[in-house]
C-alpha cells in the first residue's frame, strides 16, 4: 500500500502509478486502516475502465462548453476568455492534473490592471468549463475550490446618470464607441445584448430589433425613433477575409496586436468598451458609476416617467417582478412629493379661511 500522512496535515493521501498514469490526492480519511481501503477502491476504479472516466484536455473541456456558450448574447466575451485560459494554463494539459495553487497563480496574474470584480468573472468562467465537463461524465479530478479563488468586492449601489453628467459623459467618448454608449442608455438593455446585437436581427422599416437575452432567450425588442437612428448610422464592415461582419456595432483598433490592425474595424466587445469608456467617465469627472449603471439609469427614468414598474420590467426584460422592485424607490419619492404638496397652504384644495370682521 503506497499510503501515508504527509507532516501537517489531518489526512492520509495516496500515491500510485496504474499504466504510466498517476493517481494521488488526500483520502480524506484520518486513520491509516480507513485510507487503504480508500486507496483499494481508488486502484480498482483506475484498473476498471466501466468505472473510470475518461480524461478531458482543458482545450478539448473549452471546446465541450462552446457547445453551450455560444449560444449566449455574451458569447464574444466568453470566447476572449476561454483562449486567455487556454494560453495561461496549457490547452494541452488534463483537468485532473490542474491543481489549485495553479489556478490562485494564473488568476493572480489576471489581476494586473484589471479590476477584482472583472477577475471574478473570469473565474466564474472557468468554473463553467470545469462544471460541464464533469456533467458530460469526463475525469476532471478534484473539483477545484472556486469560492476560496473568487476575490472581495467593494459593494456598490447602482446610481442614476444625471442629465448633465449624461451629456459630459457622452462629449468625451471616444467617437468610435460613443454610439454604442448611447444605445446602452437609451436602451437599457444588458451589454451583452448591445455587443452581440446583429444585421440580420433589426429590421429599421419595422423598428425592431431581434436579440438573445440573458439566459439564451430570443426577444423581439421595439426600437425608438432614437435607437434607429443609432443603429442606421453605423458602418457596414467587412473583415480581413473580406466577409461582413455580423455584428452592428463595431469599434476601430487603436493599437496593432495580434491578428488584428491599427485603423481596422471589429466587433465591439465588452473588453474593447472598458477602457474608453473609464477614459471618458474620469475625463467627465464622473465617480463611482459603471457601465451597468447605464441600464439602471433607463430603468429610473422609466419608472419616473411612466409611474408603472410592469412597464420596466418588460423594457428591461426583468423574468421576475421582484428584480424590478430595485426601481420603486422612484414611485415613493413620487408618493413624498405628493404629501408635500398637499400640505402647502397654496393647494387649491385648502379651504381659505375666513378673515376677522374689523
Amino acid at each position: 500500500m503506497t499510503v501515508y500522512k504527509p507532516k501537517g496535515k489531518p489526512h492520509f493521501h495516496y500515491d500510485f502509478q496504474f499504466r504510466g498514469r498517476r493517481f494521488h490526492g488526500s483520502t480524506g480519511c484520518d486513520t491509516k486502516r480507513a485510507a487503504e481501503a480508500f486507496e483499494r477502491r481508488e486502484r480498482q476504479r483506475a484498473a476498471l475502465p466501466d468505472l473510470q472516466r475518461p480524461p478531458i484536455s482543458l482545450d478539448q473541456a473549452c471546446s465541450l462548453y462552446q457547445d453551450h456558450a455560444e449560444l449566449l448574447s455574451s458569447w464574444p466575451t466568453i470566447k476572449y476568455l476561454l483562449a486567455s485560459l487556454v494560453a495561461g494554463l496549457g490547452g494541452g494539459k488534463l483537468l485532473s492534473e490542474i491543481t489549485q495553487r495553479e489556478l490562485q497563480i494564473f488568476f493572480a496574474r489576471r489581476r494586473d490592471g484589471r479590476s477584482s470584480a472583472s477577475v471574478n468573472r473570469e473565474i466564474e468562467n472557468a468554473r463553467s468549463v470545469w462544471r460541464r465537463a464533469h456533467g458530460t461524465k469526463y475525469d476532471i479530478g478534484e473539483m477545484p475550490d472556486w469560492k476560496q479563488l473568487r476575490l472581495k468586492v467593494p459593494a456598490m449601489p447602482p446610481r442614476e446618470l444625471e442629465l448633465v453628467e449624461e451629456d459630459k459623459l457622452l462629449l468625451a467618448m471616444r467617437n468610435d464607441v460613443a454610439d454604442a454608449v448611447d444605445f446602452l442608455l437609451k436602451s437599457g438593455w444588458r451589454r451583452g445584448e448591445v455587443l452581440g446585437l446583429c444585421w440580420a436581427g433589426v429590421s429599421i422599416p419595422r423598428k425592431v430589433a431581434t436579440t438573445r437575452i440573458k439566459g439564451g432567450d430570443i426577444v423581439t425588442r421595439p426600437l425608438t425613433t432614437a435607437l434607429v437612428e443609432i443603429i442606421s448610422r453605423q458602418p457596414q464592415c467587412v473583415d480581413e477575409e473580406g466577409k461582413l461582419i455580423p455584428y452592428v456595432f463595431t469599434y476601430l483598433c487603436q493599437k496593432s496586436r495580434g491578428a488584428r490592425r491599427k485603423g481596422k474595424r471589429y466587433p465591439l466587445t465588452a473588453t474593447a468598451l472598458r477602457k474608453p469608456f473609464h477614459e471618458a467617465r474620469e475625463a467627465a469627472g464622473i465617480d463611482s458609476f459603471r457601465i451597468h449603471d447605464l441600464r439602471h439609469t433607463r430603468g429610473t427614468r422609466i419608472v419616473r416617467a411612466t409611474g408603472s414598474l410592469a412597464a420596466a420590467k418588460e423594457a428591461l426584460k426583468h423574468k421576475r417582478i421582484e428584480t424590478t422592485l430595485r426601481y420603486a424607490h422612484v414611485l415613493d419619492d413620487d408618493v413624498r412629493n405628493a404629501l408635500e404638496a398637499s400640505e402647502s397652504r397654496h393647494s387649491p384644495d385648502q379651504p381659505a379661511k375666513l378673515s376677522k370682521k374689523a
